[in-house]
């Protein structure tokens, strides 16, 4: 592991138009996004970095992760689902729980910096601390001692 610090630009990502908005289901338009993922813990829990939008309507279902965001430039509107629309532009920061489900109506291309909390379940921890030639062995053993 690095113990270095990493700075975030949102000029390093470029000015590509971006592939299909793949974070939900467009349901109008055709939004196009772009990422720069600037750091990404060894663990793969953390990551953070730049992301970009071009305007459209996504409709986000059961978020995978906690996230974190600041608004560097454009509009969106955010309506979870059964909730109230809201609107963000340039200079606002949010959080998106796990679990969101909602629209995000981009208005304005935006252009965003991200930090995301990855989650894995108990499998997930076992997998990072088990090595794999003997995650199998092990995991069978503690099988059997739970069925007793």
């Amino acid at each position: 592991m690095q113990h270095r610090l990493v700075p975030l630009d949102s000029g390093l990502m470029e000015d590509d138009p971006g592939k299909p908005a793949e974070f939900g289901a467009v349901l109008f338009g055709d939004p196009r996004e772009t990422f720069l993922n600037l750091f990404d813990s060894g663990n793969t829990r953390f990551a953070c970095g730049v992301w970009r939008c071009t305007p459209g309507v996504v409709a986000m279902n059961d978020w995978p992760y906690d996230e974190f965001c600041v608004l560097l430039s454009g509009r969106v509107v955010i309506t979870p689902q059964g909730g109230e629309p809201r609107e963000y532009g340039q200079g606002d920061a949010f959080a998106i729980p796990k679990g969101f489900t909602g629209t995000w109506d981009v208005r304005e291309t935006i252009r965003k910096y991200y930090a995301i909390q990855k989650h894995g379940g108990r499998a997930e921890a076992l997998k990072r601390l088990i090595p794999a030639p003997l995650r199998t062995p092990l995991l069978g053993v503690a099988r059997k001692m739970l069925r007793r």
